[in-house]
């Protein structure tokens, strides 16, 4: 096999080998919205779902706190065989069986919480835990839906990357034919025509590498949204957002991690203030109905009691105060953390402010710096033509070009991906419609 047979047959494999990606990857039957993503990730993601699972989990203990103020009621029956039956008379007419052969017993009691202190602090201080959960949920599921937005725009980069990529080899592969005509009229070498080969090989190359990353990104977006590979993205370039204005005030009000904190410190303030109150006496109410087919003493065949019960624990050693204590700490901590992340989120609300005017003004230069590359290209491949100008100078160009395609691909990557960074550091990031 000759060196220029074995060329052609290597660029028909590479070209092969780009197409079946293509045709595998590709269905793109429907268009995805960052809006559609991310609804369908709040709703399918599995790590959501989990995370909805334990915020049922911490609901529960809301019902557990106010069942201690509701009465309880418990109902027993009891049957008993006797060896003997015994009965004694209380008159010439009358006995009094107060054991039967075969017994049964039933009973109905009650009580009923009146005075409870503990009990209703307690509850203050599950309810402030139950909303901490659920904004911790909100904290999560923020964070997983950021990731789901930075997945899809990594997609949309990847997909421009590609349509650069594409463009690089219509361009080199009209260059190699420009240089395979030029060749047989003699106007150039058989060198030239091997660089151009070897521009349009690496082209396609680089082609393949991009289809990779693209899958790769794709995939991943698949996977956060739980779809099926179906679907292209259809990304909208980010535009100045009132999140630029937002004051820190406002967005410690926004932030469902800050919301969490304070909730936390409230939780633990009453739970504090719950175990001091164990201090103080309870008082409840109970009674009981019996029923049996035996005479009591009274020769009746039931009875029942009504009252009142005041409990007062005393010394417990220490334990009361030990969890006050606790419980107090964990109010201290929880305080300690907010005035931490205020700080944080001040600092974010500034960076990024500048990380985004920053990406805005490198995506204007990288637009700047495409057309600039189209025009040499344009330019040099005139010059080269008319053969002012050396086929490297053309070969040149063409990289140029791609290279500043790529960088505004990642421009614009970084830019949406700035864009994002301030939405959730202003709070005003929660991936709902």
């Amino acid at each position: 096999m000759t060196k220029a047979a074995f060329r052609g047959l290597w660029i028909a494999l590479l070209a092969v080998c780009l197409a079946l990606p293509t045709a595998r990857s590709e269905p793109a039957t429907r268009e995805m919205t960052l809006e559609q993503a991310m609804e369908r990730a709040r709703r399918a993601n599995r790590s959501l779902v989990a995370l909805r699972a334990h915020l049922a989990q911490a609901k529960t203990n809301l019902d557990l706190a106010w069942s201690a103020l509701f009465p309880t009621v418990a109902a027993q029956g009891k049957y008993t065989r006797n060896n003997i039956a015994f009965s004694f008379p209380i008159s010439a007419s009358e006995s009094l069986t107060v054991q039967p052969k075969n017994q049964l017993d039933g009973a109905i009691s009650f009580t009923m919480p009146l005075i409870a202190p503990p009990a209703y602090v307690a509850l203050q201080a599950v309810k402030s835990s139950v909303h901490a959960s659920e904004a911790d949920f909100e904290t999560s599921e923020t964070t997983v839906l950021f990731s789901v937005a930075q997945a899809f725009y990594a997609a949309a980069s990847t997909d421009e990357v590609m349509l650069a990529r594409q463009s690089a080899i219509e361009v080199a592969h009209a260059t190699l034919q420009y240089a395979q005509t030029r060749h047989k009229n003699g106007s150039v070498t058989k060198a030239d025509v091997d660089r151009a080969e070897l521009a349009l090989v690496r082209a396609e190359q680089g082609a393949l590498e991009s289809r990779f990353a693209q899958e790769q990104a794709y995939r991943a977006l698949a996977t956060l949204t739980q779809s099926e590979r179906d679907f292209k993205v259809r990304a909208v370039p980010a535009v100045a957002t009132p999140e630029e204005t937002v004051t820190l005030d406002l967005a410690l009000r926004l932030r469902p991690e800050f919301r969490a904190l304070e909730l936390s410190a409230q939780s633990a303030d009453a739970q504090g203030r719950a175990n001091a109150w164990r201090w103080a006496p309870t008082l409840s109410a109970f009674g009981n109905l019996r029923a049996f087919n035996y005479d009591n003493f009274a020769a009746e065949r039931h009875s029942w009691a009504i009252g009142a019960q005041l409990d007062w624990v005393l010394y417990d050693g220490g334990a009361r105060d030990a969890q006050r204590h606790l419980a107090n700490a964990q109010a201290q901590e929880a305080a300690a953390q907010s005035s931490v992340l205020r700080d944080t989120i001040g600092d974010d609300l500034a960076n990024g402010r500048d990380l985004l005017d920053t990406k805005r003004h490198a995506q204007e230069a990288a637009e700047r710096s495409v057309a600039l590359a189209r025009e040499t290209l344009a330019l040099v491949r005139t010059q080269y033509e008319a053969g002012s100008a050396a086929q490297i100078d053309l070969l040149q160009a063409q990289d140029g070009l791609v290279s500043a395609e790529e960088s505004l691909a990642q421009a614009h990557f970084e830019v949406s991906l700035a864009d994002l960074t301030l939405r959730r550091a202003a709070g005003t990031f929660s991936g709902r419609p």
